[in-house]
């Protein structure tokens, strides 16, 4: 799948923007819903997740991120 991009009309790659934490890392997630922070955290329980996609343009250096299912 190829994309233009909304800014400049040049050509954008897919890539990925990693989460670390504690020594650990992941791919981006999109969470729906407001934060519920709890002691630990977040809770997420129930609600629905994707990996986000963040898409690069070539010649403007613009992100644009995506959530698909």
């Amino acid at each position: 799948m190829s994309k233009s991009c909304p800014k400049c009309g040049g050509s954008m790659e897919r890539g990925y923007v990693p989460e670390t934490k504690d020594q650990s890392t992941t791919i981006g997630t999109w969470i729906e819903g407001e934060p519920k922070k709890t002691f630990v955290g977040l809770d997420t329980r129930g609600l629905r997740q994707f990996e986000t996609q963040t898409w690069r343009c070539g010649s403007c250096a613009y992100l644009e991120s995506y959530a698909p299912q």
